[in-house]
């Protein structure tokens, strides 16, 4: 995903955290107000979503730490939805702070393996997390379902869910046509 060319980190505004690991953001600057708001998923990381358990958790822990302002993102991608793939960090002391690898770190994200990461501290980040029990690593060591996991669940369940409705209502359709055939019958055998 990520290229070998220098991106160029922008400042951004953050107008909304929809979950733990997706913002929607808007560029800032003198000309700010010519652009805007835009859906990034931030890269490297995924956050359980809200419906399972640490996904409000996280995305308070993710609006708390962009709430603080002098946010940069840089751009990896452009996801399959059109969502921008994004580094989001802030300055410190003259040194960038990961704000994706402190989501991964505070246990309330999971490094994304299959998307790369490695060369920004996430197997660390998520060793500590693991180690010192924090966010979604609290129980049972394995016990939460992986956001990817999950969503490829409720995909399956839909669509059983689906099958299950096109039977009932062609279950219900061949009922009232044979409770049809039956009174038709009926009144040409009474007819006779």
């Amino acid at each position: 995903m990520a290229s070998d060319r220098k991106r160029r980190a922008r400042r951004v505004q953050i107008q909304r955290v929809v979950d733990g690991d997706s913002l929607e953001v808007k560029y800032a600057g003198l000309f700010g107000f010519l652009h805007r708001p835009f859906a990034v998923r931030l890269y490297g990381i995924d956050a359980p979503e809200l419906s399972q358990p640490y996904g409000p958790e996280a995305r308070r822990e993710l609006a708390s730490l962009v709430r603080r302002g002098g946010i940069r993102m840089e751009t990896i991608a452009t996801d399959r939805y059109g969502r921008c793939v994004g580094l989001i960090y802030r300055r410190r002391q003259g040194r960038r702070q990961s704000i994706n690898r402190q989501m991964v770190q505070a246990g309330y994200a999971y490094w994304y393996r299959q998307y790369g990461g490695r060369q920004l501290g996430f197997p660390e980040a998520e060793a500590e997390a693991k180690s010192r029990r924090r966010g979604v690593w609290q129980g049972r060591q394995g016990s939460q379902q992986r956001p990817w996991d999950y969503r490829a669940d409720q995909r399956r369940g839909g669509r059983r869910r689906r099958g299950q409705g096109i039977r009932r209502w062609l279950f219900a359709a061949l009922l009232v046509i044979a409770l049809a055939a039956a009174i038709l019958a009926a009144r040409w055998l009474s007819g006779q």
